[in-house]
């Protein structure tokens, strides 16, 4: 079964932006078993499923210095583990730190990081009008990994 996991808070502003994603994932209809996990701002969340067999598809807002709202997404492995963990912070632990903790638990599932370029990720601010601009176009590039998975 493939995982679709979110993380972030949605009373951060643009950190919001993988739940508010993974709701509107949930009202579609998908061609394989399909499951929804909102971490919130649990990075230990992620290890229990990383040290899974399920493939992940993880959502959350990620500096990569481009534009407010651009999406990217990053196929984790061995070899792009240092670009992604650059990448995206899980609340206190960055993402790389996580990934090598499953790794040294035994085998890794396969995953892929989608990331959106926040604005901004203050307390007490909803989504900035560039990240909610984008949210078609990340949909788009959510449902075309979950079609890879369907292949």
């Amino acid at each position: 079964m493939l995982k679709i996991i979110s993380l972030g808070n949605e009373w951060r502003g643009d950190d919001g932006i993988g739940p508010h994603l993974l709701a509107k994932l949930e009202t579609l209809e998908y061609s394989i078993p399909v499951q929804f996990i909102n971490a919130g701002s649990d990075a230990f969340v992620l290890l229990d499923h990383l040290t899974g067999k399920d493939p992940l598809i993880i959502i959350d807002c990620a500096q990569m210095g481009k534009e407010p709202g651009s999406v990217c997404t990053f196929r984790v492995n061995e070899v792009t583990i240092r670009s992604v963990d650059n990448a995206v912070s899980l609340h206190g632990f960055s993402f790389g730190d996580m990934w090598k903790m499953a790794r040294r638990l035994g085998t890794v599932a396969p995953c892929t990081i989608i990331g959106i370029q926040p604005r901004q990720i203050e307390f007490g601010q909803p989504l900035s009008g560039e990240v909610r601009s984008r949210i078609p176009h990340a949909i788009h590039c959510l449902q075309k990994e979950i079609n890879n998975y369907a292949n």
